[in-house]
């Protein structure tokens, strides 16, 4: 996962002539009082770049033809974090002047996208930010969009304004809607099913990222966080990527990081606020059906867009149990309490992890509500043939088995510090096509 901040420009003062522009005059458009941590990030001013004296009057390193008085006045109060960005954004060749907290001039001419200017303090002094946006070209007056970042977002493409990189628009309303999740939601994953791809390149966030997006987020996430991590992948038939601008204004992107061409990204310690989501197609000019999923338990949706929320692979723990379903605390009687079932099915075991062996059915053989007591929880199964077990634990970890148990080829999981809630159970065969009459034990004290 990759933190995309604007490229720092060098930034040197400048020497000052004798004539030089009034920064004491009143800024044509105004003036802003900011402190670090300021939003929204960036802040953006509209104004008309140009004027009738030539910036090179200040140093012949300077670009361009600006206005006697400033055009706008930043007052700012520095933090200890980030640094400071100050760009334009316009259709015509702009240049920058800015006359900074010591009375030292500063200028550029295309340090942003294209022919846009782009100037970063590193480690800024607090104070007043006197700003010029130029014109390169003498009578040349501009609309332009004057952009302050803490987040080095100043500076993109003309065609989005500040929000906007390369065409690319996290304020533009998501195509396909949008929710508020709390920590703990459910279900989890929370899924949305989305149409991949548009006519812009993930590229221009960062050289890393890979596909094609639409210029509007595919879907936007209001999140407060809680203890978990944040994951948010996709699932499809096709080759796609994954774009997110964090509430920190941060890009993250990846490509292949989830099941096979599915990507996928965990937010670790996630922040709270709008996450802004789009599902790329790698390829230019494909659009794809997918599923959008969001989760705090790791998990993604399957079925390449029509999965739902509780599948992995197409073995899909929401479906309702084949053979019913129980509520059980601990110290419970009697112990064991078994199910009579039949084995085996037509997905593989091994869709959901690696190393599960046989063959089960698409939903749940059973479901057991648990409430632990001080002993372990074992299921075990017994029965003729060659059975295998799968279970996903309350906490939408997966677990497997084949001959664990104490007689034959039976399974048996054993979990020593069992956690409350929902565990959903399949018993397998190991053979394909074969269903076996089988016994599902649930026991504080025995296995099979």
């Amino acid at each position: 996962m990759r933190s995309l901040l604007a490229a720092l420009v060098s930034v040197a003062a400048v020497s000052v002539p004798a004539m030089a522009q009034d920064y004491s005059a009143t800024p044509s458009y105004g003036s802003v009082n900011l402190s670090s941590g300021f939003a929204p990030d960036p802040y953006n001013v509209q104004l008309t770049s140009g004027g009738v004296r030539a910036a090179s009057n200040i140093s012949s390193s300077c670009r361009g033809w600006i206005a006697n008085a400033p055009d706008f006045s930043l007052y700012y109060e520095a933090g200890s974090t980030f640094d400071l960005t100050i760009g334009a954004v316009s259709n015509s060749d702009t240049t920058l002047v800015i006359n900074g907290p010591s009375t030292n001039w500063y200028c550029d001419d295309d340090s942003g996208e294209g022919l846009n200017p782009s100037i970063t303090f590193t480690n800024p002094r607090s104070g007043r930010y006197d700003i010029w946006v130029g014109s390169y070209r003498e009578g040349d007056y501009a609309s332009a969009t004057l952009s302050i970042s803490e987040l080095g977002l100043a500076g993109g493409s003309p065609s989005g304004g500040g929000n906007s990189y390369g065409g690319i628009d996290w304020s533009l309303p998501a195509n396909f809607g949008s929710a508020s999740l709390r920590g703990g939601f459910a279900p989890d994953p929370y899924t949305v099913n989305v149409v991949s791809g548009g006519a812009y390149a993930a590229s221009s966030i960062d050289s890393s990222c890979r596909g094609w997006v639409s210029g509007a987020p595919d879907f936007e996430l209001s999140f407060s966080a809680g203890s978990l991590p944040l994951t948010i992948a996709a699932m499809a038939s096709g080759d796609t990527t994954l774009l997110v601008n964090d509430p920190n204004g941060n890009w993250y992107c990846n490509d292949d990081g989830g099941e096979g061409l599915n990507p996928l990204l965990t937010f670790s310690n996630p922040a709270s606020g709008t996450y802004d989501i789009w599902v790329g197609s790698y390829s230019e000019g494909r659009n794809i059906n997918a599923t959008l999923s969001i989760s705090e338990l790791g998990r993604t949706s399957g079925g390449g867009g029509g999965g739902g929320g509780g599948s992995y692979g197409r073995i899909d723990w929401s479906l309702p149990a084949n053979f019913g379903s129980v509520s059980l605390r601990g110290g419970f009687t009697p112990d064991p309490y078994r199910v009579d079932i039949v084995s085996g099915g037509t997905h593989q075991a091994s869709e959901v992890r690696s190393g599960c062996s046989g063959w089960v059915s698409a939903a749940p053989d059973f479901e057991l509500t648990f409430s632990p007591g001080s002993l372990p929880l074992i299921l075990s199964a017994a029965s003729s043939g060659d059975t295998t077990i799968l279970v996903n634990d309350p906490n939408g970890n997966w677990h497997c088995n084949d001959d664990g148990g104490n007689s034959g080829l039976n399974p048996a999981l054993t979990f020593h510090n069992p956690a409350a809630g929902t565990y959903d159970i399949w018993i397998g065969s190991y053979r394909q096509g074969q269903n076996l009459n089988a016994s599902l034990s649930i026991s504080e004290l025995y296995s099979e």
